[in-house]
């Protein structure tokens, strides 16, 4: 019989390993319990969110910056969860940051994608597309060529619908329908 954990059982199994210091582990067993976290209604927020800060706050005091850039970008990626996407660009900057100093490449990849994803809610599709080309720039830099081009898929689909958004504005303007 196969054991399914749920996002609560996993929160609790990635304190238990933030416990004995083990923050690669800590935050990898909590990314499962973000990923099975009821996105419609999710409960507790604010555990989550504190958890983390006490984990960015242990990086901090004893000068961890690889694991405080990842535990940003986590950070970044609860808050997107959360639907704050205001605060989850505001960690994503701070990790990206710290990893591009830190010369990491791939985790510099990987946040400028969380990153865009956020721009493109919150409805900036232009620097939207800028942060995904520049991570594709690292992608391809990496060898990583199908991550390459799932990204100039979504620069592809984000022109497009920034295209006809214009088209629909110009037209609302054009006839004043904006005004009915």
């Amino acid at each position: 019989m196969v054991t399914i954990l749920d996002n609560s059982e996993f929160l609790e199994k990635s304190k238990k390993f933030f416990e004995d210091r083990d923050i690669p582990n800590a935050l990898e067993t909590y990314e499962k319990a973000i990923d099975h976290i009821d996105r419609v209604k999710p409960k507790n927020k604010s555990e989550y969110i504190l958890y983390l800060e006490s984990v960015l706050q242990y990086c901090r005091e004893n000068n961890l910056n690889e694991q405080e850039a990842l535990v940003l970008t986590t950070l970044g990626r609860t808050h997107s969860i959360f639907k704050d996407h205001a605060e989850s660009m505001k960690y994503h900057y701070k990790s990206l940051k710290i990893q591009k100093r830190l010369g990491k490449k791939i985790e510099t990849a990987e946040g400028l994608m969380f990153l865009a994803e956020d721009l493109e809610v919150s409805g900036n599709y232009d620097k939207s597309i800028e942060i995904f080309e520049e991570a594709s720039e690292l992608f391809k830099e990496l060898g990583k060529l199908i991550k390459t081009k799932d990204i100039i898929k979504e620069i592809s689909r984000l022109k497009e619908f920034s295209k006809t958004m214009i088209e629909d504005e110009y037209l609302l303007n054009k006839y004043h329908m904006d005004k009915y």
